[in-house]
């Protein structure tokens, strides 16, 4: 595999591995159709696997699996999980984090509350609160 430290974003390792839609535009109409299936086929088999595996073990993911079957169908949410985890995958490689650093400091975007976020880690660290700067 290529060295993706300087890719400006996950979206491109998701195109890398065939895991985005497929885009068909004309105009003002744009078609979403199926995975461009670019790249390793054994890689994205990999994933999907994986990604049923984290969906039988980890309530959270079970819980947004279910959400997109409901909506989508039980194949569409099986890429999207294995997406989601090829993206949570490359983040941790990017920052090189494993998994408990990645639940302590992961990402808490779109969930209500504050959370475990990085600051009250922070005063976990080091004891008293952390600086406002």
């Amino acid at each position: 595999m290529r060295d993706y430290t300087s890719r400006r974003s996950h979206g491109r390792v998701a195109s890398y591995l065939g895991l985005v839609p497929l885009e068909k535009s004309s105009g003002n109409r744009r078609r979403l159709g199926h995975i461009t299936k670019q790249g390793s086929s054994i890689v994205r088999f990999l994933l999907v696997e994986a990604a049923q595996v984290t969906v039988r073990s980890l309530p959270e993911w079970r819980s947004k699996y279910h959400h997109l079957v409901m909506r989508r169908g039980r194949k569409t949410a099986k890429v999207a999980m294995a997406r989601k985890l090829a993206v949570r995958l490359y983040w941790m490689w990017r920052k090189g984090w494993d998994y408990e650093q990645w639940k302590k400091f992961g990402s808490y975007a779109g969930q209500p509350g504050p959370g475990d976020g990085v600051r009250s880690n922070i005063e976990k660290l080091i004891g008293r609160p952390a600086p406002l700067s």
